[in-house]
């Protein structure tokens, strides 16, 4: 591995699950032997700001992080693209809707942005930053109905029981069928798959280099028509319409591009 890789393998050891570290349980974890090199790699960690270390050598992520965050919420194409529709999707529904914008991340999936009108008691697993199984969930599905074919395969060879514990195939080929029925469908809908009592409806959302994530809504089941047709076609509607947004911001810059080499 390279330096920077290792530098970044690092900081990939700080999850919810283990927030706080020492170089040397690091080490043992990463299977470093230098002692030296190891703490190099903290120090430049954390005269980055990435991470911020106690008197008592603990190490904890640091506020570069939130500094970081900040210019996704502003300047994230893909949120800021889906602002106007994720209070969209929501409108005329129960307050406590909640509408989610995730994109795929490492081979999960991650809530990058939501929207809930009157935020309250309404506990859902695709928080803001929490990495998601591929498998479970409409927001998940939509993506990975979507994924490059040469994805999909090596998905189903690297997590072919996870796949089938999902219900989503037993073999190769009922996997595709089920993908492809996914496809078709104009949004997907899920129930207490995650959450229960939980309903989940999303839509692909699609860039110039395919998908680009995904755009629904979680809401309570007893909150949600019993006919979700109409849900389904605006969750739908809005997913197209910040497609259409990210395709044209594309081709803009693409133009512009154009345009700067042949002033050159």
């Amino acid at each position: 591995m390279a330096t920077a890789d290792r530098v970044l393998a690092v900081l990939s050891l700080f999850t919810l699950e283990e927030p706080e570290w020492t170089v040397d349980d690091a080490m043992r974890r990463l299977g470093m032997t230098s002692s030296s090199t190891a703490y190099e790699y903290f120090r430049s960690l954390v005269d980055a700001g990435l991470l911020t270390a106690t008197r008592s050598g603990i190490y904890t992520v640091g506020p570069a992080v939130i500094a970081l965050d900040r210019v996704t919420r502003r300047h994230d194409r893909l949120v800021s693209a889906a602002t106007g529709s994720l209070s969209q999707v929501v409108k005329d529904l129960p307050l406590r809707t909640t509408a989610l914008l995730c994109r795929s991340f490492r081979m999960q999936v991650m809530c990058v942005d939501q929207f809930c009108a009157a935020p309250g008691d309404l506990a859902i697993s695709y928080e803001r930053g929490r990495p998601m199984p591929l498998y479970r969930g409409a927001a998940s599905k939509a993506i990975l109905a979507h994924l490059a074919p040469r994805m999909v395969k090596k998905l189903w060879e690297a997590d072919t029981a996870e796949i089938a514990a999902a219900g989503l195939g037993e073999d190769w080929d009922s996997f595709k069928a089920n993908l492809r029925r996914m496809r078709r469908a104009p949004a997907l809908v899920t129930r207490s798959e995650l959450d229960p009592g939980l309903v989940g409806i999303s839509a692909a959302v699609f860039d110039e280099d395919g998908v680009a994530g995904s755009l629904g809504i979680v809401a309570r089941a007893e909150d949600l028509p019993s006919d979700d047709t109409e849900i389904l076609e605006r969750v739908g509607a809005q997913a197209r319409a910040v497609s259409e947004i990210l395709r044209a911001q594309a081709a803009a810059g693409n133009r512009s591009d154009a345009g700067a080499s042949e002033a050159d």
